[in-house]
């Protein structure tokens, strides 16, 4: 990469993580690009520049993240079938990020379709890697509708916990004071 191209990079990242600390600060529906820009440092045209629309910086955002932990989790699924571990893993991996997906599940029913789409897809495939491993290791017990309904209420359980989040504790990370209950209830549905 040449000098110019590494500068765009950096202002690309600049842009990116900023824009991440003001949608968990402000939310993603009450941020705007001129407050993203004002935040970096950098003129209004050129945020435009790297990222045309808040959507396409909202998806880049949410690309990262959420490829992020399905990547951890896939390669943990490669690694071990053990639900408890995977399960404790993807909480872990949630609760480092607590404050943005409690932002995004808030504000969910709030956002464009496609928006919307994109968020339930990637979270669908973290979904299916916890169906592989249930169905491997619990195949005798439960028939694979009751696997989906299990994971659904797992899915369920913690978005409830992170849109409740200001609701049900005040200055710890909800997760993790919430952790051993998921996992208990998740647990017992599964056996």
């Amino acid at each position: 990469m040449n000098k110019r191209q590494l500068q765009k990079q950096k202002t690309r990242e600049l842009i990116i993580e900023v824009s991440k600390e003001s949608f968990i600060k402000n939310g993603f529906l009450n941020t705007t690009t001129s407050q993203i820009a004002k935040a970096a440092g950098i003129a209004h045209g050129t945020l435009f520049l790297h990222f045309p629309s808040k959507d396409l910086l909202i998806e880049e955002i949410l690309d990262n993240e959420l490829g992020e932990i399905s990547q951890e989790i896939y390669n943990l699924v490669l690694s071990q079938n053990s639900i408890e571990t995977l399960l404790n893993k993807y909480l872990d991996l949630i609760s480092q990020q607590e404050d943005f997906f409690s932002t995004i599940y808030r504000e969910l029913p709030f956002y464009n379709d496609k928006l919307r789409r994109k968020i339930l897809f990637k979270e669908s495939i973290i979904r299916s890697h916890f169906f592989q491993v249930i169905e491997k290791s619990r195949s005798d017990y439960l028939q694979k509708n009751e696997i989906s309904t299990a994971i659904t209420m797992l899915f369920a359980t913690v978005r409830y916990y992170l849109i409740m989040k200001d609701s049900l504790i005040s200055s710890k990370n909800v997760i993790d004071e919430f952790k051993e209950h998921i996992l208990s209830i998740f647990l017992k549905i599964i056996k």
